[in-house]
């Protein structure tokens, strides 16, 4: 079975004041000077690139952090590394790039060292909203960057555009979608902020500097979404994701279904279809009823759901039940979330841990 790849870049441009994965902030530079920090940890992704046994590699994701502070150079070099594995024909080699921090020359850089599927971190088109949120970027640098991906010929581009953000309206959240949909990319990702502790959102919202919108705002935002994309020909085929037909994002199906992927990285994770482990850790060898656990949890976060047949000898009661509380439903042998259990989808999944 052909194996994905997970390439983490623990550097950003300045970090988000939501975000809380593993990253150094630059102090705020877009291009930032070289650093020795860089080139040190470009070698070591390339050493062990170079050195891993990992066989047939089908999709390829680089994230972070920001990929595409690097210098176009460096993070060259690793898609470099990247070719001489063994890929699949038409393997999905995706990199996240925040706006501003790539131009016409380094969008086509990564797409000659093979990169076929960008993924924009927009999140909002307010101004004042991205400010919130700490980006870096004005909507006008998101559509540059994104005119100069389709320039060089970039056919698969994903946009992350987030909801429930403090003091985000309705109608703010139905022009970023609008104003996103123009531009015709072929995947949007849309997720509810869920505002992490030790962040300096988080904080904020502790000392009632900022506030979000309420629950039933929260739901209209998702809900309202949902229908906005079907229209313009988006399918919603995960909980957050929606796509052209045939641009659901390869990398991510393969981690909800329980594919075998490799992390390489500070603060990247592995799995091998049996045990867990995170860049320079041990194996944790997963108990077959967590395996069973993870398989349906994650499978539920996808809208064509799993093998009802599959589960029920395991979960049988808690499918039982969930059917009853309307969270979950079933049509030829696929049990999958209602649209009601998208909203208490937590609930749903913690019937199963």
């Amino acid at each position: 079975m052909p194996t994905g790849i997970y390439i983490h870049v623990p550097f950003c441009a300045k970090k988000c004041t939501y975000c809380d994965f593993f990253s150094q902030d630059l102090g705020g530079e877009t291009n930032p000077p070289i650093s020795k920090d860089f080139d040190i940890y470009v070698r070591r992704i390339v050493s062990e690139l170079k050195f891993s046994e990992l066989g047939e590699i089908d999709t390829v994701y680089i994230g972070g952090g920001t990929p595409t502070v690097l210098p176009s150079f460096l993070l060259c070099e690793i898609l470099e590394a990247v070719q001489e594995l063994e890929l699949t024909p038409n393997a999905e080699i995706t990199v996240e790039a925040n706006p501003g921090t790539v131009d016409l020359e380094y969008l086509a850089a990564l797409k000659a060292h093979g990169v076929n599927r960008l993924s924009f971190g927009l999140q909002a088109t307010q101004g004042r909203l991205l400010k919130t949120l700490g980006r870096i970027h004005t909507f006008e640098e998101f559509k540059e960057n994104f005119r100069h991906a389709r320039a060089v010929g970039f056919a698969n581009i994903s946009v992350d555009v987030m909801f429930a953000l403090p003091g985000q309206t309705l109608d703010c959240w139905h022009d970023t979608l609008a104003e996103v949909i123009a531009l015709s990319p072929e995947h949007i990702s849309a997720y509810s902020l869920t505002p992490a502790e030790d962040t300096p959102l988080w904080a904020q919202l502790e000392s009632g500097k900022l506030t979000l919108p309420d629950d039933k705002t929260d739901r209209e935002m998702y809900h309202s979404a949902r229908k906005i994309l079907a229209d313009a020909g988006f399918d919603h085929y995960e909980i957050s994701n929606f796509a052209k037909r045939g641009y659901e994002s390869r990398h991510n199906i393969n981690c909800w279904t329980m594919k075998p992927y490799i992390g390489f990285g500070a603060g990247a994770h592995s799995f091998d279809g049996k045990a867990r482990w995170e860049s320079g850790g041990k194996k944790t060898n997963l108990h077959p009823n967590d395996l069973n656990s993870e398989k349906i949890i994650l499978g539920l976060r996808l809208m064509r759901g799993v093998h009802e047949s599959e589960f029920t000898p395991a979960f049988g009661k808690q499918i039982a039940k969930l059917k009853k509380d309307g969270l979950l439903a079933s049509q030829q042998d696929r049990l999958f979330l209602t649209p009601t259990g998208m909203d208490f989808a937590n609930r749903v999944f913690a019937e199963f841990i």
